[in-house]
């Protein structure tokens, strides 16, 4: 684990949590502990090595933002996806860490590298050509929120709509047309309509979130394209 000075007593207990799981996730994973008991969380110590880290640094302006609203959340956590400086994609949570009198003292972030994932799942449909099918309709919690999915529901079905004709002559891009109208309508912002759509398209959780950061990141898609048409390319012809 890394840090500048030894850590507060306050803060020390969660550095062996932190170096635990770290080796349960292996080379993968990166857990970051930030001092909260100031104006912003400072980065305080770190275990992992997934990117580099600089003790003292603080949360980005927007993470930091989407941050105090986990904080009022009764679960006092944040899921995220991002990504590293160098384009590979996270999995990411933050959790708020409170002392006895209930008091936020710190947060714990951990990164999960899921790039190497997200290609197995570019291999196996490319190879396979299937996607694992939804197993449930989502379920939304409120009356509020039903409202929203409601609207998120009319807008897939003018996308659905809209794109037809491509389904049967060319899916991917059917999907891709699709999640794309979706991603620049801000669809993606409402919670439970990665579920909706998911259920409604007939593919995975997965599969969406594949798409959506695609989209977002068109010059990562294009390098797993090209690996993607090289492993083809030399598999048939080995044939």
């Amino acid at each position: 684990m890394t840090q500048d000075t030894p850590l507060d007593p306050i803060l020390r207990p969660y550095a062996a949590l932190m170096e635990t799981l770290v080796a349960q996730f292996g080379a993968n994973c990166q857990v970051s502990l930030y001092d909260m008991r100031e104006k912003r969380p400072r980065l305080v110590a770190y275990s992992g090595t997934v990117m580099e880290a600089s003790i003292g640094s603080q949360l980005s302006e927007k993470l930091f933002t989407r941050f105090q609203e986990a904080d009022n959340r009764p679960s006092g956590r944040l899921q995220f996806t991002a990504t590293t400086p160098d384009g590979r994609r996270l999995s990411s949570s933050i959790t708020i860490l409170r002392g006895a009198d209930d008091e936020t003292i710190a947060c714990m972030r951990i990164d999960l590298c899921i790039e190497s994932l997200m290609h197995s799942i570019d291999m196996l449909q490319t190879f396979c050509n299937f996607d694992a099918p939804a197993t449930q309709q989502p379920q939304f919690g409120n009356t509020h929120n039903e409202d929203v999915i409601g609207m998120v529901d009319a807008v897939v079905d003018e996308a659905l709509g809209r794109n037809e004709a491509l389904r049967t002559q060319d899916s991917r891009t059917y999907r891709m047309n699709i999640i794309r109208e979706l991603e620049e309508k801000n669809v993606f912002l409402v919670k439970g309509a990665v579920d909706l759509i998911a259920a409604r398209m007939n593919v995975s959780k997965f599969t969406i979130y594949n798409y959506i950061e695609r989209i977002r990141n068109p010059q990562d898609a294009a390098a797993t394209d090209a690996s993607l048409r090289d492993v083809r390319s030399r598999r048939d012809g080995n044939h």
